[in-house]
């Protein structure tokens, strides 16, 4: 590895200014869809609300279109996906089709004990409010695999000749004692030693850098992690300087990164909250002014003479308010709630149609079908999600069975390969 530890800092600088307008509007679509992560590019102190949200439609629609999505692609009463060899003579024989079949029933079982049910959800989730998502997937330390779903805020990537995403830059925050638990004190810079050794300090935050790329030197006869295909380095920012110690290696890429809509002149994402931010907007402008007018119906202005009332006025329930001449009266409210609920209302539909609502649920408006013509109706809709769902199949299930392949068959978790496979 010839590159520096400041080099690799400067190139992510430039990849963080590159997506800086990508970030300002990560920001606006986590304000209204996924409120709970909104710190993109405002920070926030644990608890924090950083608007005033007074439509959820955005957020709920979203989680709609992954539960979809999911149930989909990862179904509980049949098999996700299914193994086979691009040989078709191969295939034909039945020491192959035996081992495909017990190694997809096993994969299919390690999926299921794992983290990735939770994982690919979140991944889903990902998908509708960034356009992009990241899974990573790793030997677990207590079980065979473990799988994590990465906040896009804090991933970034390259993607080589072929369009493919082949680097990721992936950027975290550890205390000085999670540091030295995951890395060692003694492969750590003297900042974080100096943090850790004191009392005070311990729980001090220091960020990191994870990078994995395509290794260009290595020997490939070679069988230890610095030779691997993929190349793994860890980096402390805060020290501009190599976590000692921790360049190793992997044998398939370990981030699958896939989109839900994509413009071929970028490498990130495109979303449904992102294209549908000027209705979100409008309903959520919509929901405030209404209650700014249940407050003016609930509570209204009172008309007074300036000299026909003792003041203070009390507007209490039960209170007494002391009148001379004419009694004071109620401002009567004139706006048109039901014009109001009506704009609400479209407008929440086009944002359900925006994050694809009303083809996961056939039910809606559809009175007194049959279960033949929901299911008919169920099938004519997802050709609509046929390019979206196949994107997700090539980006990310084809590499990630790969990978899973890889991780459970170096630890002995599969069925024996058969000699025609070897």
């Amino acid at each position: 590895m010839s590159a520096t530890a400041k080099q690799y800092i400067e190139r992510m600088k430039r990849l963080e200014t590159d997506r800086a307008n990508f970030d300002e509007q990560y920001q606006d679509a986590t304000d209204y869809a996924s409120p709970n992560n909104s710190q993109i590019v405002d920070e926030r102190s644990s608890g924090e609300v950083l608007m005033d949200l007074f439509d959820t439609t955005a957020e709920e629609s979203n989680i709609q279109l992954a539960s979809g999505l999911y149930s989909f692609m990862f179904p509980t009463e049949t098999r996700a996906f299914v193994l086979e060899v691009e040989d078709e003579e191969l295939m034909k024989q039945d020491t192959v089709k035996q081992w495909l079949d017990a190694t997809t029933k096993m994969i299919h079982k390690r999926l299921i004990g794992s983290t990735f049910r939770e994982a690919f959800f979140e991944f889903l989730k990902s998908l509708g409010v960034f356009g992009t998502g990241c899974l990573y997937e790793e030997k677990g330390k207590k079980v065979p695999i473990v799988f994590i779903n990465y906040f896009m805020r804090d991933i970034y990537i390259v993607r080589n000749s072929d369009g493919d995403v082949d680097t990721v830059f992936r950027r975290f925050k550890f205390s000085a004692r999670q540091a030295v638990q995951e890395f060692g004190l003694e492969n750590l810079g003297e900042k974080i030693a100096t943090a850790y050794n004191s009392v005070s300090d311990k729980d001090k935050k220091f960020e990191f850098l994870h990078i994995v790329e395509p290794r260009e030197d290595r020997d490939s006869d070679a069988d230890d992690p610095k030779n691997m295909s993929w190349l793994s380095i860890y980096i402390s920012r805060d020290e501009s300087e190599f976590v000692d110690g921790a360049e190793s290696g992997y044998e398939e890429f370990p981030y699958q990164v896939s989109v839900f809509d994509k413009d071929s002149l970028e490498d990130y994402g495109r979303s449904p909250t992102m294209k549908k931010l000027p209705d979100i907007r409008m309903a959520n402008e919509l929901k405030r002014i209404r209650v700014k007018a249940w407050d003016k119906m609930v509570d209204p202005t009172m008309l007074v003479k300036d000299d026909g009332s003792v003041w203070p006025l009390t507007t209490k329930p039960g209170g007494v308010v002391f009148y001379r001449d004419e009694k004071p009266e109620y401002w009567e409210f004139k706006g048109n709630l039901g014009e109001i609920n009506n704009a609400i209302q479209e407008t929440q539909k086009e944002i359900m149609k925006g994050y694809f609502v009303d083809m996961f649920d056939p039910l809606i408006d559809k009175q007194n079908m049959t279960a033949t013509e929901v299911q008919a109706r169920v099938e004519q809709k997802l050709r609509f999600l046929t390019p979206i769902i196949g994107r997700l199949q090539s980006g990310l299930f084809n590499p990630m069975i790969q990978r899973v392949i890889g991780i459970l068959s170096r630890q002995g978790k599969l069925p024996e390969m058969p000699p025609e496979l070897s």
